[in-house]
C-alpha cells in the first residue's frame, strides 16, 4: 500500500489535504521548512531549488532558503538527484519520495488503527493515558506476527493483576508465550491445568503464575 501512496503523490497534481499538513507537523517542520516542502511538492514535474522564485512567492530571504533547505535535508524528508536535462546539462532534482513515504507510512497506521481499534483502545483505557509512537510499535508488531488479540488482551490482565503497566513486562510474557504455542487464552488455561497451578478464583491461575519464571 505505501509504494502505491508514494506513487499517487508523485504524480498527481498537488494540493495541500490533510495528511499532508499532518506530516509536516509529525516532523516538526517551521514554517520556512514547510514553505519549501510544499513549494516543492507543487513542481513535482520537476522540482529544483529555484531560490528566485521561492523568494518571489513566499517572502523569504536567500539565507532562510538555504537555512530551510539544509534542514529539511539533515530531517531526510528530501534527497538531491543529480539528472541530465534535455540539453545535456547536469541539474540537481528535488527527490521528494522520503517525505512522500512518511506520509504513506502515517496513512498505514492510521488504517491499522482504524483496524485495531479494540486493542490499542483498551490498552490505552487501562494506561489511562494515549499510547506513545513506541508502545503503538510494538503493540502492533505482536498483530504483525499473528498473535491474537485475546492473547494479548490476557497478556494485559496479567501485567495490571501484577501491578506492571509496562509492554516490556508484556512482551516478555508474550513470548514466553509463543514459544509454548499459545494462541488464544484457553491455551494457557490448558497449559496451567496440565501443571497443576493451585487454583484460586476462576480466571486468577493465568495471573498467579510467574510466566518468567517458567521451566519445562
Amino acid at each position: 500500500m505505501g509504494d502505491t501512496i508514494v506513487k499517487l503523490y508523485q504524480k498527481q497534481n498537488f494540493v495541500i489535504g490533510e495528511d499532508i499538513l499532518r506530516t509536516i507537523k509529525k516532523n516538526g517542520l517551521t514554517l520556512n521548512e514547510a514553505l519549501l516542502i510544499i513549494y516543492f511538492c507543487g513542481n513535482n514535474n520537476h522540482p529544483i531549488l529555484d531560490i528566485e522564485e521561492i523568494q518571489a512567492k513566499f517572502m523569504m530571504s536567500e539565507l532562510e532558503i538555504m537555512q530551510a533547505f539544509a534542514s529539511i535535508t539533515d530531517k531526510s524528508l528530501i534527497k538531491i538527484k543529480m539528472v541530465k536535462n534535455k540539453d545535456g546539462k547536469v541539474e540537481e532534482l528535488i527527490d521528494l519520495t522520503p517525505f512522500y513515504e512518511s506520509i504513506a507510512y502515517d496513512i498505514d497506521i492510521e488504517k491499522k488503527k482504524e483496524n485495531d481499534t479494540s486493542v490499542f483502545s483498551l490498552f490505552e483505557n487501562e494506561f489511562g493515558r494515549p499510547l506513545s509512537s513506541m508502545e503503538f510499535e510494538l503493540i502492533n508488531n505482536w498483530l504483525d506476527r499473528g498473535i491474537s488479540e485475546e492473547l494479548i488482551n490476557s497478556a494485559l490482565k496479567e501485567a495490571i493483576f501484577n501491578g506492571s503497566f509496562t509492554l516490556r513486562y508484556i512482551d516478555a510474557i508474550l513470548t514466553e508465550w509463543v514459544k509454548k504455542g499459545f494462541k488464544t487464552h484457553k491455551d494457557v488455561d490448558l497449559y496451567l491445568k496440565k501443571r497443576k497451578a493451585p487454583k484460586v478464583r476462576k480466571n486468577e491461575d493465568l495471573f498467579d503464575y510467574n510466566w518468567l519464571d517458567d521451566e519445562e
